[in-house]
Parts: structure tokens; sequence; C-alpha cells
């Protein structure tokens, strides 16, 4: 991960936390993460990953795409070094997730570029109602587990569906997988929670 957006993680969790009045110590014992890795990660020399953002983001009553909003705003047009790109990591190290969406557009349109060694398995709890997720898979082969029902996708093939349910993505391919994830909302009805 580069510096630039540690640097941004950490600050962003330090603003949400002081603008809670919240110590390291009440935010390590509503999250379940501890006191030192908040400490580093506001101090940008700790690396976290899906699921330790993820208790965070919820222990400070924010959702993960909130807790991402309000990163650098982008220019109207930019390019980006892929080095500087927001990269998130699952705690068994054999997920990738880079985000690739705009901060202006998190609350309604998110894009993900999703890099699963072979066996990695990316669990997601349900998104809220009317909410959506586009999976294309750029490379390999996975499974994605929903509720009643399993669907299986090869290079080329995409997925729609609603994401008001827990829902698993799985590589069974015996390489790596990549896949663009984009998730949006109902303009109307839904909120990501």
């Amino acid at each position: 991960m580069s510096k630039k957006i540690q640097l941004n993680i950490g600050s962003r969790l330090g603003d949400l936390r002081k603008r809670q009045k919240m110590t390291l110590d009440e935010l390590s014992s509503k999250s379940g993460v501890s006191k030192s890795i908040i400490s580093q990660i506001e101090r940008n020399i700790s690396n976290p990953t899906i699921s330790t953002v993820m208790r965070i983001a919820e222990a400070l009553d924010e959702t993960l795409s909130g807790f991402f909003m309000n990163i650098d705003k982008e220019k109207s047009s930019s390019i980006e070094n892929s080095k500087e790109t927001p990269v998130i990591n699952s705690n068994d190290g054999l997920c990738e997730l880079s985000i690739l969406g705009a901060g202006e557009t998190v609350s309604w349109l998110q894009w993900y570029l999703l890099t699963m060694k072979p066996k990695g398995k990316l669990p997601s709890k349900s998104h809220g109602n009317n909410t959506y997720e586009n999976i294309t898979v750029i490379s390999g082969e996975i499974e994605i587990q929903l509720k009643k029902q399993k669907e299986f996708l090869k290079s080329g093939d995409t997925f729609r569906f609603e994401t008001n349910q827990e829902h698993t993505l799985i590589n069974r391919s015996k390489s790596t997988t990549k896949i663009l994830m984009v998730n949006y909302i109902d303009p109307i009805n839904g909120s990501f929670n």
C-alpha cells in the first residue's frame, strides 16, 4: 500500500474517532481491534485488512463506503498511479480488494478490482435493501454463494444480483482470479450499509 493512501486512511480514522470524542481504548473495546493496531493505522505504520477496517467503521457507526467516502475527493479529471490505489487485504492474505471508485460516488456507486489467489474466499454481509452487485470475471473461475443459490462463473461471465443478503465469492481456479465488482443502489429507494 502506498504511503499516500496509508496517510489518508490513518487521517480519516483519526478524524472520525476524534469527532466522536472516542479514545483509543474506547474504540478498541467497541471494535474488538487492539489499541496498538488502531494507533498504528492512525500513524500510518499498519496496513489494515478489510475485516479490520469493517470492524472499526462499524464501531464508529460508519458504513465501509462512508469510511472511504471522504478520503481525497478526486479532481474532475486525474490519473491515479496504480501504486496509489487503496488496497485492502483479507485476513488470510488470499484476497486483495483494490478500490477503484471515486470518493464522490461512493454513496451510490462503487467499483473494485478483486484479485483472489487459489482457494481465496471473500464473504460479505448484506449491503442493505435495494443494493445490487455486478460481478464480471476477468480471468479465472469463481463460485458465488447466496442464501439459496450458487452460481459458477468463468472468464468473461457477468452475474448481477441484489445484495440485501450475505454472499461469498470463492476462487475455484488453480490460479489467481481477477474480478471487476460494481456495487450500486436503487437511486430512489436504496442506501449502502
